[in-house]
């Protein structure tokens, strides 16, 4: 009998400490991932604006060339990439862009 009071008891005070929890949790963590897509979107734009700086400054040396090209190119893939994930994660949480 003590044992069935004791549960009773410690099922209570879960249920009211969990009364102030969010329910709303796909709100939230969309949230935030939009949020982290953001950041990653500005540090993508970063890097092309970086990558198009040392292009100006490459004074026609083919290493420098190639190597600017290729910072603006990945950056613009992982701009690219973050734009798919913010869309996806989007349309399969059901929020509007």
């Amino acid at each position: 009998m003590n044992t069935l009071k004791l549960f009773a008891a410690w099922q209570d005070s879960i249920k009211t400490a969990t009364e102030n929890i969010p329910r709303n949790t796909d709100a939230s963590v969309v949230s935030i991932l939009n949020w982290v897509y953001a950041f990653a979107g500005v540090v993508a734009a970063g890097f092309v604006v970086y990558g198009a700086v040392n292009y100006a400054m490459t004074q026609g040396d083919p290493g420098k060339i190639k190597q600017a090209g290729q910072t603006i190119a990945f950056a613009l893939i992982g701009l690219v990439v973050v734009i798919l994930a913010a869309a996806i994660t989007n349309f399969v949480s059901g929020a509007a862009i």
